[in-house]
C-alpha cells in the first residue's frame, strides 16, 4: 500500500489544487472539511477579532474527500494553512510522520497550567510522546431521542439495558414511528452502526479489526451482522436511502437517532431544540460488559512553518481560552474539552454526568481508528449492506472487507 508520502506524490500530478481565500500577513488562515459549521465558525471569528484582535480567515471545504485531496496536495507543494482540522487515529498519525505538522507541547503545558483542560484531554492528539493538535471537539457518540415522540408511544424512562432499547423501539413502531434514523448519506455514515453493535457485543473484538488480529469474517463481526440484519428485519430503520438524515430527524422520522454529541446543534438549526431531545449512552448487548461510548476527537494542527508567527499564536491562544471555548459552543453546539468553559446544552452535561457515574470506557471511534488505506472502501461495503441488509449481503461484504483488510495487513 501506499504511504501518505507517496500518495501525496500522486496528488500533485492528479489533483489540481481548489481555489481557497489567502491570508495576508497579520491574518491567519484556518481551512476545515466542516462546511455545515461555516457559520459556526464565522462567530468565532468574529469573537476572535473582537477579544483578542487576531484576523481569522475561514475556509471551508463541502466534502472528506475534496478536502484530503486539498490537504495532501498543499502538504507535497510545501504550502499549507496556518491551521487546519484533521482526523485523529492512523490518519493522524501519517499526517504528523510528514514532518509538516507543529509540535504543540509547550501549547498545552499552557493549557493544562491554566486549570482548563485536563493532561489526558491531549491523549488522542499524541504521536510518539508527543502532542500535534488542539481540540475542535470531544464529542461522545450516543443515543439521541425525540421527546415527543417518546411520549408518544408510551416510553416513561430512558432504556438502561438492550432489552429495554429493544421494547422501546417496538413500542416506537407499534405508534407508527420509526425507531431508528440512519442512513448511507455523503457516503461515510455506515460503520455508524457497526461499530455500535460490535463494542456492545465484544469490545476486544472491536479493537481487534483496528489492527489486523481480528478478521472482518470472524465470529463476533457475523453476529453484529446477524443482529443488524434482524433489526432491520422488523422494521426499525429510516430509509437508508434519503440525503436529508439531519433534516428528516429533526422533522420528527423517528423516535432516536446514534450519532456524535455534535449533531445536537445541528438539529437546533433544524428546528429541534435542546429541551426537545434526550440522550443515552447506548447500553451493552452482552450481559456483564462495562460501560463504554465511541469518542470522536476532532484535532486542529498548525503547520510546521507557521507556528512561529505571533498571529498564530494568538489565535491558538484565543481557541483554547474559555472565551474561545464559550463561543464554539454557542455558535456550534459543540464541547472541546475546556473545564472552566460552559456546558454547550444539556445533553452534553448529562452524559458527561452518565460517564463519571459509571466510570465508562472511552474507544476510539472506527473512522479514526482504522487504517486510512482501508477507510473508504471498508466503509463503501457497510453502506452496501445498508441498502441491502440481508445475511446473504452481508455474507459477501464481510468476504470483501476481509479480502481488502487481510491485503493490506500482509503488506504491512
Amino acid at each position: 500500500m501506499k504511504s501518505l508520502k507517496a500518495r501525496l506524490l500522486a496528488g500533485c500530478l492528479s489533483i489540481a489544487l481548489v481555489t481557497t481565500s489567502i491570508a495576508t500577513a497579520q491574518e491567519v488562515s484556518f481551512v476545515h472539511d466542516k462546511g455545515f459549521w461555516s457559520e459556526a465558525f464565522q462567530k468565532v471569528t468574529a469573537a476572535a477579532k473582537a477579544d483578542a484582535g487576531v484576523e481569522i480567515v475561514e475556509t471551508p471545504y463541502a466534502t472528506a474527500e475534496q478536502y484530503k485531496a486539498y490537504i495532501q496536495a498543499s502538504l507535497a507543494s510545501g504550502e499549507l494553512p496556518d491551521m487546519f482540522t484533521w482526523w485523529t487515529g492512523a490518519s493522524f498519525t501519517e499526517l504528523v510522520e510528514t514532518g509538516k505538522i507543529a509540535n504543540l507541547d509547550a501549547v498545552w503545558d499552557e493549557m493544562v497550567a491554566s486549570g482548563e483542560y485536563e493532561a489526558s484531554a491531549a491523549d488522542l492528539f499524541r504521536v510518539d510522546g508527543h502532542i500535534y493538535a488542539v481540540p475542535l471537539l470531544l464529542a461522545r457518540w450516543v443515543m439521541i431521542y425525540n421527546k415527543e415522540k417518546f411520549e408518544e408511544a408510551g416510553i416513561t424512562e430512558e432504556p438502561e439495558t438492550w432489552d429495554e432499547l429493544m421494547a422501546a423501539a417496538e413500542k416506537l413502531k407499534a405508534a407508527g414511528i420509526t425507531p431508528f434514523n440512519a442512513t448511507v448519506h455523503e457516503g461515510w455514515r455506515g460503520f455508524i452502526w457497526f461499530q455500535e453493535l460490535l463494542l456492545r457485543t465484544d469490545p476486544a473484538a472491536y479493537n481487534g479489526i483496528h489492527d489486523g488480529s481480528v478478521a472482518y469474517d470472524s465470529e463476533p463481526v457475523r453476529e453484529v451482522f446477524e443482529i443488524w440484519s434482524d433489526l432491520y428485519a422488523k422494521g426499525y430503520f429510516t430509509d437508508p436511502r434519503s440525503n436529508q438524515e439531519i433534516e428528516d430527524f429533526a422533522g420528527g422520522n423517528a423516535g432516536m437517532y446514534l450519532k456524535g454529541e455534535w449533531v445536537v446543534g445541528s438539529l437546533g438549526s433544524n428546528g429541534l431544540e435542546n429541551d426537545e431531545i434526550g440522550a443515552f449512552i447506548v447500553p451493552n448487548i452482552t450481559p456483564d460488559l462495562p460501560s463504554a461510548v465511541v469518542i470522536e476527537g476532532g484535532p486542529v494542527v498548525v503547520s510546521a512553518d507557521s507556528i512561529d508567527k505571533p498571529e498564530v499564536q494568538q489565535a491558538l491562544k484565543f481557541w483554547t481560552s474559555t472565551e474561545g471555548a464559550n463561543a464554539w459552543a454557542e455558535a456550534s453546539g459543540n464541547y472541546m474539552g475546556n473545564l472552566k468553559a460552559e456546558a454547550p446544552n444539556p445533553i452534553i452535561a448529562e452524559i458527561s454526568e452518565d460517564m463519571s457515574a459509571n466510570s465508562t470506557a472511552a474507544y476510539l471511534r472506527w473512522w479514526e481508528a482504522v487504517p486510512p488505506d482501508l477507510q473508504g472502501e471498508l466503509v463503501a461495503e457497510l453502506n452496501r449492506f445498508m441498502l441491502d441488509p440481508t445475511m446473504d449481503t452481508a455474507e459477501d461484504v464481510m468476504s470483501r472487507m476481509q479480502a481488502l483488510n487481510a491485503d493490506y495487513w500482509a503488506n504491512q
